[in-house]
């Protein structure tokens, strides 16, 4: 990836340096006075643009990283009144944060407009296509409704939380996931959990998303596990990162699967898959949670397998499309025509696809792709 600064390097060439330099220190150490950072963001030449999925696919000024929130700025100052018409735009994000990874001030745009979003729920300013979703995790706590299976009260030393899409779409993933963990020589179990408030925070209702936050905190704290392991990127995101910033505390240990399983992955032994793959790593898991590197270094452990990096990897990964829990519901052909490109790239190094992320898992099976969860991997590397 080029340097962050390579382009304010190139603007300051013929600048005399003692004129320069008091600039440039204060630009690096992002105090200028007056702007905040919404407005400094708007006020951006769209540097990151190239890195946006929504704007590479969309292909709109409204719904670039700038357009975004440029939109807000002016909703916030009440030069646009705050209106369906006008909240699209903002609603136009993954939450991918590939912006954040070209900003000289690492700012997220999903951040920078989320107070806009807030205000436009607080007000019942709110798309139909989101109404739904609401009101079953306020109801049921769960994406999708009433649950339509209560679990048995278990006990062991890991907790397996599986999130909403591995309960409602694919409940052959928790068996599997569960295998892998007792060949670590862990005793999993899974409880009646709830969702973890992501969806109700990307679309603005944060009342919502802390009563959510507040009951799976309760759950998980009173479960007796001493770690946390999910196979969802967005739910260890939300746990470790967001839950801290409302005061919600989890005391287990919490980690991404292919982090705990990256731990012990030498109590794994004799994995061997005869096939030829690529992978895509989530955005919550190579962004969000830092590990750009650990789907890559799992999968170059099973012996046999022929890997084959895709050109966008690692922290320049490109989101499948379903992020944000927002774009998918409210233009849905949009979030499917970023996974068809994503998934056309993949297509070029291996017809079948590796990704640590059920979302992702599901985008791209919704749009004909071949594709395996890590843990479906590793239980037939195991099996094999």
């Amino acid at each position: 990836m080029p340097g962050k600064w390579d382009w304010l390097r190139d603007e300051i060439k013929g600048i005399e340096l003692l004129r320069s330099a008091p600039l440039i220190f204060r630009f690096i150490s992002g105090k200028f006075k007056g702007p905040d950072d919404l407005i400094k963001c708007a006020l951006c030449p769209n540097m990151c643009r190239h890195a946006c999925p929504i704007s590479i696919v969309d292909g709109k000024e409204t719904t670039s990283p700038t357009g975004k929130t440029r939109t807000a700025f002016f909703i916030r100052e009440g030069k646009l009144e705050l209106n369906l018409e006008n909240l699209e735009p903002l609603y136009m994000c993954l939450s991918c944060n590939a912006c954040s990874e070209w900003c000289p001030f690492n700012f997220s745009v999903a951040d920078l407009i989320r107070p806009i979003k807030e205000e436009a729920i607080q007000k019942g300013v709110v798309f139909n296509e989101f109404k739904d979703v609401l009101e079953n995790l306020e109801r049921y706590g769960y994406v999708y409704g009433k649950p339509q299976s209560q679990e048995e009260a278990k006990s062991g030393n890991i907790l397996y939380l599986r999130g909403c899409t591995i309960r409602e779409k694919y409940p052959e993933l928790e068996k599997k996931a569960i295998k892998v963990l007792n060949s670590l020589g862990e005793d999993a179990f899974i409880i009646n959990e709830k969702c973890c408030g992501i969806p109700a925070y990307n679309i603005g209702n944060i009342e919502l998303f802390k009563k959510l936050a507040r009951e799976q905190a309760e759950i998980i704290n009173s479960s007796g596990a001493e770690v946390v392991v999910t196979s969802c990127p967005s739910c260890a995101y939300a746990y470790r990162v967001i839950y801290p910033e409302y005061g919600v505390k989890i005391k287990p240990k919490v980690l991404h699967i292919t982090e705990f399983v990256k731990e012990k992955l030498n109590e794994l032994k004799n994995l061997k898959l005869k096939d030829t793959i690529t992978f895509h790593e989530p955005c919550k898991l190579a962004i969000g949670l830092n590990k750009p590197e650990i789907l890559e270094e799992i999968l170059s452990k099973i012996e046999g397998l022929e890997i084959k990096a895709p050109r966008r990897k690692r922290k320049e990964t490109f989101c499948c499309g379903y992020g944000g829990s927002t774009v998918s519901r409210l233009r849905s052909e949009l979030a499917d025509e970023i996974a068809r490109e994503r998934l056309k790239e993949l297509q070029e190094e291996a017809e079948l696809i590796v990704t640590a992320c059920p979302t992702c898992k599901l985008a791209f099976n919704s749009n004909d792709g071949k594709v395996l969860d890590i843990v479906e991997l590793l239980y037939e590397a195991l099996e094999g």
